[in-house]
C-alpha cells in the first residue's frame, strides 16, 4: 500500500513539474516572453518618414521622448509632442541634433494635456483639427501609481490615465487619422501595451453584478493597487482588440496596433527598486529605453497586416491567454459597452465617433 501511494505522490509531482508549472507559468509569468525582449536589439525598420506626421503622448517620458528622436532622426516632418510636461526640452534636443549634423529640422508642436480628465483628451483633439495630416499616433503616457487616488471624473487614477484617458484620445483622434502624399500605408495608431497585463490576470474575472470597470477601478491595499497597472493596462489591451475588429468591420483604412516595449529602468519604475519581487522581476527582462522606445517606434509603423496585433520588436506575439478564453472575450464586449456608455454620457462628440464604427 505503502508502494502505491509513493507511486501516486511521484505521479503527482511529475504532473506537477511538466504540466502543472509550464500552465501556471503560461498564465502568469511567461518568462520566454521577457528574455525574448530582453535579448532583442531591434532598429527602425523605417528608413524615411520624409513627409509624414508622429504625435506622441508621454512625449516627456523615457520612451516617449526618445521615440520622437527616432522619428526625428529619419527625416520625420512634423512632430507633435504631448505631455502633462512641457516638452521644450526635448523640443530643443531635436532641434540642435538635426542643425549640428546639418539636416534639415521638423516643424515641432509642444502642447501640454491633463490626462486625469476627459477635457484634456478633447483639447487635444480640438488641436489636432489644425493638423493636414496624422500618419503616426504613439500613446505611450502613462503612470505607475503606488498609491489610490481618485480623478476628477471619479476613477482610480491609473484607470483614468493608462485606460480612459487614453482610449478617448484613440476616439477623438480616430476620424481625423491621414496619411501624408509620400506615405503608401494607412496612417497607423499605437497602444503601449506591456508585460505586467500577466501578473495581473487573475483579478480579472467578470463580477456576478455591477460595473466591470468599475470593479477594475477599486483598489483596497498596496497588494491590490500593485496590481493597478497591469489591469488598467489590461482593459487597455481589450479596448484596443475590440477597437481594431470595429475598425476591420467598417473598412476604414487606419491600422490599429498594440506594442510592447519591453520593460526599462526609468523615471516611471525607479520606486520598483525598493521592492524584492518587482525588482528581480525588472532585471530579468529590463533593457535600454532607446531599444524600447525603438520597438514602439516600429510598432507605430507597422504596415496594414499588423492590424489588430500585439508587436514586440516589430513580430506578432498572442494575446495573453485569459484573453482568448471566452470569459475573456466576454470581458473585451463589456469593456467596449461600459467604455460607450460612460464616454457618450460625459464626452461631447465622442457620439459621432461610435456612430462611424457600428
Amino acid at each position: 500500500m505503502g508502494l502505491v501511494w509513493l507511486l501516486v505522490g511521484l505521479a503527482g509531482l511529475a504532473g506537477l513539474v511538466f504540466w502543472g508549472i509550464p500552465l501556471f507559468l503560461a498564465e502568469y509569468f511567461p518568462w520566454r516572453y521577457l528574455q525574448r525582449q530582453r535579448l532583442g536589439r531591434p532598429v527602425v525598420t523605417t528608413k524615411s518618414y520624409a513627409g509624414r506626421t508622429a504625435l506622441i503622448t508621454g512625449a516627456n517620458g523615457a520612451f516617449g521622448s526618445r521615440a520622437a528622436k527616432l522619428f526625428a532622426e529619419r527625416d520625420i516632418d512634423t512632430l507633435v509632442l504631448v505631455d502633462l510636461n512641457d516638452c521644450d526640452g526635448v523640443k530643443k534636443d531635436i532641434e540642435k541634433a538635426r542643425r549640428d549634423a546639418g539636416k534639415p529640422v521638423p516643424k515641432i508642436h509642444v502642447w501640454q494635456i491633463d490626462m486625469m480628465s476627459y477635457a484634456g483628451a478633447e483639447s487635444l483633439a480640438e488641436k489636432a483639427r489644425a493638423l493636414p495630416h496624422i500618419d503616426h499616433v504613439l500613446l505611450t503616457a502613462g503612470i505607475l501609481a503606488f498609491k489610490t487616488r481618485k480623478s476628477p471624473e471619479g476613477w482610480e487614477s491609473s484607470v483614468q490615465v493608462n485606460y480612459l484617458s487614453t482610449a478617448l484620445i484613440s476616439l477623438l483622434l480616430l476620424p481625423l487619422l491621414k496619411s501624408s502624399p509620400g506615405n503608401p500605408n494607412p496612417p497607423v495608431l499605437t497602444f503601449v501595451t506591456t508585460f505586467g497585463i500577466f501578473p495581473s490576470s487573475f483579478t480579472m474575472g467578470l463580477p456576478n453584478v455591477g460595473s466591470y470597470l468599475r470593479k477594475m477601478s477599486t483598489a483596497h491595499g498596496d497588494m491590490a493597487q500593485a496590481h493597478q497597472y497591469g489591469r488598467s493596462k489590461a482593459l487597455l489591451l481589450y479596448f484596443a482588440r475590440e477597437l481594431a475588429a470595429r475598425v476591420s468591420a467598417t473598412g476604414r483604412r487606419v491600422t490599429v496596433t498594440s506594442a510592447d516595449p519591453g520593460s526599462a529602468w526609468t523615471g516611471l519604475t525607479g520606486p520598483n527598486k525598493d521592492k524584492l519581487i518587482p525588482r528581480l522581476i525588472m532585471n530579468f527582462g529590463a533593457r535600454e529605453p532607446l531599444i524600447c522606445a525603438t520597438a514602439l517606434v516600429n510598432g507605430v509603423s507597422a504596415d496594414a497586416d499588423g492590424h489588430g496585433k500585439i508587436l514586440h520588436d516589430f513580430e506578432a506575439v498572442g494575446y495573453p491567454p485569459f484573453m482568448e478564453r471566452q470569459s475573456g472575450r466576454r470581458a473585451g464586449e463589456r469593456v467596449w459597452q461600459e467604455t460607450k456608455m460612460e464616454f457618450v454620457e460625459k464626452v461631447e462628440g465622442v457620439k459621432e465617433v461610435y456612430e462611424l464604427l457600428e
